[in-house]
């Protein structure tokens, strides 16, 4: 790196660390001022949650799909959680601004009431979703290790570079709170934008048409992948992925029926159930109105296609430079990249200064909402029950929280790394595996319950998230244990059926066999919020004691807004695969459809908000 890319990226690191100490005063004030801010902007709030999806992990694990699966990588990618904000557009946004409170897991206080089983939902739920960012901040950990090994650093000195990149980062979310992450991200965004459009153009420039073709046609025999292939989005039960075969760690990706499935079964799911129980309820609290919350919704949706304009660009150009080395690790085109030269001085700084926004806007809103979750859902309610919302000691155990946070991060990232280095494995794809096949699949139906079921109680949300954590961790012991071991003999998705199935009964069986939440705590929810389902008795409880309802969205509305959503994000984030991959006439009819329902939209779903 030349001087000038070295001031680059030391004035981001700057602005970036001056927003938190701007705002630490005004973030000290309480607990909600930290972790909520005030007055903000929709649309920096959008901003921000696009940012923070925006993560390196992400994006790195995506681009690995990509190469491996070609554009059926789309039916993973997106079916699991990535149209979430389109359900959120449509109606499940406005539903948690209605809610009110600070974290996520206190929307269970007002769905659940104040009874034992309700404590007993906010506690369980607090606890499995710092289990989820305790194992999100660890990818974060390792996915800088990878860079640093390939930059060249030995595994020693790219674990110490691991550990004070996310020192440095926890610092400026431990004084900024909400309101420095929420500018920074929204900062970070920008260059975020800048840095897709560039990596995209620099890749696209470094192969022609024929050379692209040619690559993506690859392996021999059985496995072997054509160019009409690669390009098709059309599933297979096992779809050939040619030299991947060779790829430890993505190779099991031919079994595209068994992974896909369970992924695609949770995500949808998932979509339905809230913004995923972690940062994301935090932006929908946070917004000013709930018109505001929708239209925050669409546009971090929006959002997301410059993601996959460096995703592309890196896909092709891993293909067509750095052959041999991908169909062994496909995590390395990113920061081979970086090592090429392609970028010249300046550009190579503001490159990193983006990469590096990227990983900090996912890190810092994990540490952010997850310490709100530890402060607000289990120490303060468990340990300090007589410590007022207002109260400046909240905002001091939350600095110990997300230091606390981070420590663990750094602990159990390097020990997945050294375990997985052991046996030749990738600790990026296990944890992600797990994070969204074993650990998500305990939380997603229970969410999903709690909107739709009125007779749904804190005993059976509860028990949804806990007794199904016994099959997840076992998931999760598979990648620890030998090739001969009783768990090895179960593929993956197994578990991640077994975990839905037990989560899913636990719900209901308990829920059922435990009282059912007061009536008039149930008739509050119901008219607060009006969410469709089976809501009669608590309907009729409302209307009887004559509470005000809020407006209801129609069902059919509802539905058809968000198949035009589903369709209208599937085509933006296609069009630019399509487009880098000289496969023109394919992304010009992705915009086409993509601009045929935005039009749509405009009718049926921004012209109908609710007010209220």
């Amino acid at each position: 790196m030349y001087f000038i890319d070295w001031l680059i990226v030391g004035g981001f690191f700057f602005l970036v660390a001056g927003a938190g100490l701007v705002f630490s005063r005004q973030s000290a004030r309480s607990s909600k001022a930290y972790f909520l801010g005030a007055e903000n902007k929709w649309w920096m709030l959008a901003a921000s949650g696009a940012s923070t999806n925006f993560s390196i992990n992400g994006t790195v694990w995506n681009l690995a799909i990509l190469m491996v699966l070609g554009m059926k990588s789309f039916w993973v990618t997106l079916v699991w959680w990535m149209p979430n904000a389109v359900f959120l557009m449509a109606y499940s946004g406005i539903w948690i601004r209605r809610c009110g409170g600070i974290t996520s897991a206190e929307l269970n206080r007002i769905r659940f009431g104040v009874g034992t089983g309700a404590k007993w939902a906010r506690t369980s739920f607090a606890f499995m979703i710092t289990l989820f960012s305790v194992a999100s901040l660890c990818m974060s950990y390792i996915i800088v290790h990878k860079f640093a090994v390939v930059f060249g650093f030995s595994n020693t000195h790219a674990h110490w570079v691991a550990l004070g990149i996310v020192l440095l980062t926890s610092s400026y979310v431990l004084f900024g709170g909400f309101k420095g992450v929420i500018l920074s991200e929204f900062l970070q965004t920008v260059v975020l934008f800048a840095v897709a459009f560039i990596i995209g153009l620099v890749c696209y420039q470094q192969y022609s048409a024929e050379q692209v073709h040619a690559a993506v046609s690859h392996g021999s025999g059985a496995a072997a992948v054509s160019q009409d292939y690669w390009k098709s989005l059309w599933p297979e039960a096992t779809p050939r992925i040619g030299m991947f075969e060779a790829s430890k760690g993505y190779h099991g990706w031919n079994d595209f029926v068994g992974q896909t499935l369970a992924f695609s079964i949770i995500g949808m799911i998932g979509c339905v159930g809230g913004a995923g129980g972690r940062y994301g309820e935090q932006r929908f609290l946070a917004a000013t109105t709930t018109k505001e919350a929708a239209k925050l919704a669409a546009l971090w949706q929006f959002l997301g296609f410059p993601r996959w304009i460096m995703t592309a660009g890196l896909c092709y150009l891993g293909y067509t430079m750095y052959t041999s080395q991908i169909s062994h690790d496909p995590e390395c085109v990113m920061p081979r990249f970086l090592q090429s030269g392609l970028l010249g001085p300046g550009l190579l700084g503001l490159v990193v200064a983006g990469l590096s926004a990227s990983f900090m806007t996912s890190f810092c809103s994990e540490i952010n909402a997850c310490a709100s979750i530890i402060v607000r859902d289990l120490y303060q309610p468990l340990l300090a029950p007589q410590v007022a919302d207002d109260d400046r000691k909240l905002v001091r155990v939350s600095y110990g929280a997300t230091g606390g946070l981070a420590a663990l991060a750094a602990v159990i990232g390097y020990a997945m790394v050294e375990s997985q280095a052991r046996g030749g494995g990738s600790a990026l794809n296990v944890i992600w595996d797990w994070m969204l096949g074993g650990l998500l699949t305990c939380l997603v139906v229970p969410l999903a319950f709690r909107w739709y079921w009125g007779r749904m109680n804190g005993w059976g949300f509860a028990a949804g998230c806990l007794v199904s954590l016994v099959p997840s961790l076992a998931m999760l012991a598979r990648a620890f244990v030998s090739a001969d071991h009783l768990l090895q003999a179960w593929p993956k998705n197994h578990f991640t059926y077994v975990t839905l199935a037990t989560s899913t009964l636990a719900c209901i069986i308990v829920s059922l066999l435990t009282p059912p939440i007061e009536g008039e705590a149930s008739a509050a929810f119901y008219a607060r919020v009006r969410p469709f389902g089976l809501w009669k008795d608590a309907e009729q409880r409302a209307r009887q004691a004559g509470l005000a309802l809020a407006t209801a969205i129609p069902v059919p509305q509802i539905l058809l807004n968000v198949a035009l959503g589903l369709v209208a994000s599937f085509s933006l984030y296609m069009a630019p695969v399509y487009f880098l991959g000289h496969w023109n006439a394919e992304g010009l009819f992705c915009i086409a459809l993509f601009a045929a329902c935005g039009i749509a939209l405009y009718f049926t779903w921004y012209r109908t908000l609710p007010e209220d």
